[in-house]
């Protein structure tokens, strides 16, 4: 059973059953009835109007209502112009007749809560598309109204990544005076945009229609009127910073849905940078600050797929003389992270501004990755991975089995090894199972070696059984045996399995003599190895023709020789 699920599905239940009350009237929202109901099929709509501010951001979840089908699901839909918003769920795992809740929020007040059942699917249950509410833009209301001028500006902010190409229209209203403008328009790095027009020809008091698009789909539209101009009425245009791509011109970290990438970061100049992953648009975004703390000249970045959203270390640096600030945590998210393309940004340093460079992540999906962390059934007493990688100086995660067990102990390595240590954990949050977070830089020295990943866990190292290091626990692999009880039985452990702690020693270009950083490597195509196989692949994908960018993308469950 999943500790991150037992924790989500208890925090989100507690929330619906305990949380806040309806807030005041005027922030409020109403679910469409023709939104409902929702069937047991991938793409599922809640759709609605709500009192809030245009930009803000909501949450929508559906909780189970029956605990033996326990699942969760929450999405961040952002509050349109007109005040609508839509939220899409992918319900094609659960039942159908299966009760659920649902409920919206906003800073942690609650907008609306009802139950709903879902509906079997008899057919084509599949509903219209969040498509743009994903993608958002608002009109800077400082820039209107715009002036019968020559040059008149339209500002304003919009969740898309950096770089991508915007439609900017003004349309007469008015059929005896027709008239069509058009701006092409590049998001700035800082999630802005610029559209400038000459509407010194449309008389002044015409009324039009301004509106943005991006792919077909409307990301803003509003009336206005050309207001008359009375004396200097030209706008003043925004400076305006295009994304500068790295030195290959063809630049993609790639990754397989559930596994870490590598993304070493040129760090020639010294200092340090800021790197964001993710955008409002995709629904997910972290931040964090990088230091070449030993002056190398470079900072290997850890992206853990399986954990983002999660309560774990999404970003990691495994050379411990670097280091890692998460300056903007990630959201919540109630299922693995999406396949798709994220965009990374790398600022010089400690804050977003400025021109970065830039690049994509592209998470290839993964057919044995689960669509959302669901509680599972509680599998029988041992090991569920028998066999644990994890790189030098990281944290292994060794998922324990208890069943119908009160503890269990476990043995980690030999005298053969070099290594040992042994210890009894017990459930706490009564999931059956526990997570025990085994420390390699730790073990063998002052700092605790294990760990539980759910406070409620607990784990009690055999006084004495840890045999001391001069220095970092060696690479290599380190036997897992595992006991029912408290103690190591001197007969047979009732599981076995290794403990595979591998090197990494990744490289970097440096970035090119005009001082653009670069982020570059070669990019591995995801794939299962055997333990002693070195599955490395290559895989390069150009984005957006000169914003691609080159990466690393190496999965922790390969050996990189």
């Amino acid at each position: 059973m999943s500790i991150r699920s037992v924790a989500l599905v208890t925090v989100l239940i507690a929330a619906a059953a305990t949380g806040p009350g309806l807030v005041a009237a005027e922030q409020q929202a109403t679910v469409s009835e023709d939104s409902l109901p929702l069937h047991a099929d991938e793409q599922q709509v809640v759709t609605g109007e709500t009192t809030l501010e245009p930009g803000t951001e909501m949450t929508v979840t559906i909780v189970s209502e029956n605990s033996s089908n326990p699942f969760v699901y929450r999405r961040e839909p952002i509050v349109q112009p007109n005040g609508t918003f839509a939220a899409q769920f992918d319900l094609s795992r659960p039942p159908a007749n299966t009760s659920y809740n649902l409920s919206g929020y906003v800073d942690g007040d609650m907008l609306f809560n009802r139950t709903e059942t879902i509906a079997p699917c008899d057919g084509n249950c599949t509903s219209s598309g969040v498509g743009a509410t994903e993608q958002q833009a608002t009109v800077s209301e400082d820039s209107l109204p715009l002036h019968a001028d020559e040059q008149q500006v339209v500002t304003g902010e919009t969740t898309l990544d950096p770089g991508t190409e915007m439609t900017v229209e003004i349309i007469s209203e008015n059929s005896s005076n027709p008239f069509l403008y058009q701006s092409e328009v590049i998001v700035q790095p800082n999630g802005t945009f610029v559209a400038q027009f000459d509407l010194s020809r449309p008389p002044a008091n015409t009324s039009y229609e301004l509106s943005a698009h991006v792919d077909g789909d409307t990301l803003f539209e509003r009336t206005e009127t050309v207001a008359q101009c009375d004396g200097n009425c030209t706008d003043t245009v925004p400076e305006i910073v295009t994304p500068e791509p790295t030195d290959d011109g063809e630049n993609v970290v790639e990754v397989s849905q559930g596994d870490t990438t590598i993304i070493p970061v040129s760090m020639t100049d010294g200092g340090t940078k800021t790197l964001s992953i993710g955008s409002e648009a995709t629904n997910y975004r972290i931040n964090a600050t990088v230091s070449d703390d030993d002056g190398d000249g470079e900072v290997t970045v850890l992206f853990d797929t399986a954990v983002a959203g999660t309560d774990g270390a999404t970003l990691r640096v495994p050379d411990p003389d670097d280091s890692l600030t998460v300056t903007e945590s990630e959201p919540d998210l109630s299922s693995t992270l999406a396949a798709g393309a994220y965009s990374y940004r790398m600022f010089d340093g400690q804050s977003t501004d400025g021109r970065p460079t830039v690049g994509t992540i592209v998470i290839e999906a993964n057919g044995t990755t689960s669509e959302q962390f669901e509680v599972e059934e509680s599998a029988d007493f041992g090991l569920e991975e028998t066999a644990v990688q994890v790189w030098q100086g990281e944290t292994a995660r060794i998922q324990i089995a208890l069943a119908t067990a009160d503890a269990a102990t476990i043995s980690i390595g030999s005298p053969e090894d070099n290594y040992e240590i042994n210890a009894t954990v017990r459930d706490g949050n009564g999931d059956d199972s526990v997570a025990l977070l085994f420390d390699t830089t730790a073990a063998g020295h002052d700092e605790p070696t294990l760990e539980t990943a759910a406070d409620a866990d607990a784990v009690s190292v055999e006084s004495g059984s840890e045999v001391a290091l001069d220095s970092q626990l060696a690479t290599g692999t380190y036997e897992l045996s595992l006991y029912r009880g408290t103690e190591v039985a001197e007969g047979q452990p009732d599981t076995v399995g290794s403990l595979r702690i591998t090197d990494v020693t990744p490289t970097s270009t440096d970035a090119s003599s005009d001082g653009v950083d670069s982020v570059t490597g070669e990019t591995s195509a995801a794939q299962q190895s055997q333990p002693d196989d070195f599955g490395i692949g290559a895989g390069v994908l150009a984005v957006g023709g000169a914003l691609a960018v080159v990466g690393v993308g190496i999965c922790l469950r390969s050996v990189m020789n």
